[in-house]
């Protein structure tokens, strides 16, 4: 819907919610790692490795980061494709960090488990998932409240670039 201003200029109204506010596609990715015991994600040169490259490929226009929790064993994240489409992007970013992971790593051995992907369709949808990001610590147990958590999108603690 075209709403009009003062001047006569059109401007479009809740530009998130029209339809093709998820065009390029946005993803809801969920990467486990296998080979920890203890926390990874949440220890700081570890999230740094994820941060680096996640800043890198959205410095590069690769793909836009719209949120993300670390939790000690697996990233979750949700991205928009922008120069590059999904199955392109997520098994280099996949692989790479995994490189770097297993050179810092005690010994190495780890890899990537359980992983997946949900094409987020509409506004619905990404409040959903945003939300489930938000509060997953919490019903992990890992934090009391949200705000408290220091690996997600609200605290930013990886200095991911939003």
């Amino acid at each position: 819907m075209n709403y009009y201003n003062d001047n006569g200029i059109i401007k479009r109204a809740l530009m998130n919610y029209l339809p093709n506010a998820f065009d390029p596609p946005v993803w809801y990715l969920v990467m486990p790692i296998c080979g920890v015991a203890g926390e990874a994600f949440t220890e700081k040169r570890y999230a740094d490795i994820l941060a680096a490259r996640l800043n890198s490929d959205q410095r590069n226009a690769l793909i836009k980061v719209e949120d993300y929790t670390f939790m000690p064993s697996a990233v979750h994240l949700i991205i928009r494709e922008v120069a590059l489409s999904l199955d392109i992007w997520w098994p280099a970013f996949m692989t790479a960090i995994l490189e770097e992971l297993n050179k810092k790593w005690p010994g190495g051995g780890l890899s990537w488990c359980d992983y997946t992907s949900e094409r987020i369709a509409d506004a619905e949808a990404f409040e959903h998932r945003a939300y489930e990001l938000l509060y997953l610590p919490v019903w992990k147990g890992l934090a009391t409240d949200p705000e408290g958590y220091a690996y997600n999108s609200v605290n930013n603690r990886a200095r991911i670039d939003l």
